[in-house]
């Protein structure tokens, strides 16, 4: 194993920690606006109960773009890429 692999494994290690750390830092979020739901649908703020759950639904999107970003990036793939025989 040369000097160049184990930089490349070490950044790739780093990385793969920030994401596990960022992950969970979101899911600690989904998880105060999941409480915060069941607070208002208790209290009847049966309109607060809609905005919170719409930005759930919001936050979870972006989620899921931010990891697929970085899987790309690890991977060096495309997996937006509908046609993989594409040039």
């Amino acid at each position: 194993m040369t000097t160049n692999d184990v930089d490349e494994m070490e950044r790739y290690m780093e990385r793969f920690e920030s994401m596990r750390n960022a992950e969970r830092a979101w899911l600690d979020e989904e998880l105060e606006v999941e409480m915060m739901i069941e607070v208002a649908q208790e209290e009847g703020g049966a309109s607060s109960a809609l905005y919170l759950r719409n930005r759930l639904h919001i936050m979870r999107l972006v989620h899921e773009h931010c990891i697929r970003n970085e899987i790309e990036l690890l991977l060096g793939v495309d997996l937006y890429d509908k046609d993989p025989h594409r040039g």
